[in-house]
């Protein structure tokens, strides 16, 4: 199996299942939770895919709005602090005869499977995990022809459906997926500790302006909440490939309300992106070969040798004596890598639950002092969290 150097951001897709041509150009957009909730997709993997609505959604909220995150998905498409860009996005209807073929395929067997009359069901009663499990099956002949993953959705209809809980906790939570719902136990405790997994780009939702928090709620109750499932489905003023400009257009008028939040958090961006950048460095020579080039496609493709062995590459990197000081901090990074890169392969292939179960030993096992074996295999590891700590170290004194 090829290198998997890419991973695809999924937005609103499951709503092509309610179209004749699943090509066919409908509304999308990005997770901006992906900021807060450890940034892992963004330094985890070479390349960062989107749908090409999805950016184009982004653009024009942050052009008529400025919400910070939609600037930012933008900045990310654009190229930042002279990098290319970060962010690519992909035109279904621009793809090869196989991959079109594969999706068609995929549409029809959704349908015959009743899914498609289902969705309207599962968007009117917020059913994120039945949502997930259908943008998933759409997505992934796309994943596949761009050599990568795709991750597990960050947020979904239960955010604005839902009482403000100062939290994004991802829908993939809900999903009835042993392999999922074991690397969702897995991630809990981290994202709820004070050190957290990877980089953390934006403050978190819990730690906002309660003052501007509840102006938010106020804004999503009235202006976003009554338009999101129609809008969510690409129906009635929604539909086509620009079905988000009424819903954007109306909410540009609390713009004001947004501001006392977005703000802060550009401010963020900002003073974190350089952090992002040189993780990304360090990544690309210690990380990215080994996990792309074997550790992925090894899962993928249910190699019980390398899902025997993984754990203990791990646990052999964290004991390395050099920097057996940073610990804890290297333990949120093996957890974010388990979660963010192991989780989207579980969503990209359902019946790996015999390898979270060896993740989750693995995992275990990081808490046991044992002797310090730093293999080969496991020393480029090692090296990656001894930089990567260094990174984030320093960083948080920027």
């Amino acid at each position: 199996m090829a290198s998997i150097n890419g991973i695809y951001l999924p937005g609103w897709e499951y709503n092509r299942l309610l179209a004749d041509d699943p090509l066919e150009p409908r509304n999308s957009a990005l997770p901006g939770a992906v900021f807060w909730n450890g940034s892992a997709p963004l330094w985890m993997f070479e390349k960062i895919f989107c749908t090409r609505e999805s950016l184009e959604n982004e653009s024009f909220a942050a052009q008529e709005i400025g919400w910070a995150t939609s600037r930012i998905f933008v900045q990310m498409a654009a190229g930042v602090k002279g990098e290319g860009p970060m962010l690519e996005a992909v035109d279904w209807k621009e793809t090869d005869i196989g991959t079109s073929a594969a999706l068609r395929q995929v549409h029809r067997d959704l349908t015959d499977l009743g899914a498609r009359q289902l969705v309207s069901r599962w968007i009117e009663e917020a059913d994120d995990a039945q949502l997930e499990h259908v943008k998933h099956a759409l997505i992934r002949p796309v994943a596949d022809a761009k050599q990568c993953v795709i991750a597990g959705s960050m947020s979904g209809l239960r955010h604005w459906l839902s009482p403000a809980s100062g939290s994004d906790t991802p829908s993939g939570s809900e999903i009835a997926d042993p392999a999922r719902d074991l690397l969702v136990r897995i991630e809990r405790p981290i994202r709820n500790s004070r050190v957290h997994n990877g980089v953390q780009l934006l403050s978190p939702p819990s730690s906002w302006d309660a003052t501007a928090v509840a102006q938010q709620n106020r804004v999503k109750r009235e202006v976003e909440t009554p338009y999101i499932q129609e809008m969510l489905a690409g129906t009635g003023q929604f539909s086509g490939p620009r079905g988000f400009a009424p819903y954007i257009r109306n909410a540009a008028r609390e713009r004001a309300a947004y501001q006392a939040i977005d703000l802060p958090l550009l401010a963020d961006w900002q003073r974190n992106l350089p952090t992002l950048l040189r993780l990304r460095e360090v990544a690309s020579k210690h990380l990215w070969p080994k996990l792309h080039g074997d550790w992925i496609p090894a899962l993928m493709r249910g190699d019980h040798e390398a899902l025997r062995d993984y754990p203990r590459y791990i646990n052999s990197a964290l004991m390395a004596r050099h920097f057996a000081g940073l610990l804890n901090l290297s333990t949120n990074q093996v957890l974010s890598i388990i979660t963010a890169g192991i989780s989207v392969i579980a969503a990209h292939n359902p019946s790996l639950s015999e390898a979270a179960t060896y993740l989750a030993a693995g995992a275990t096992l990081l808490a046991i002092p044992k002797r310090s074996d730093t293999t080969p295999r496991s020393a480029a590891l090692a090296i990656f969290y001894q930089e990567a700590a260094r990174v984030l170290k320093n960083g948080s004194r920027a």
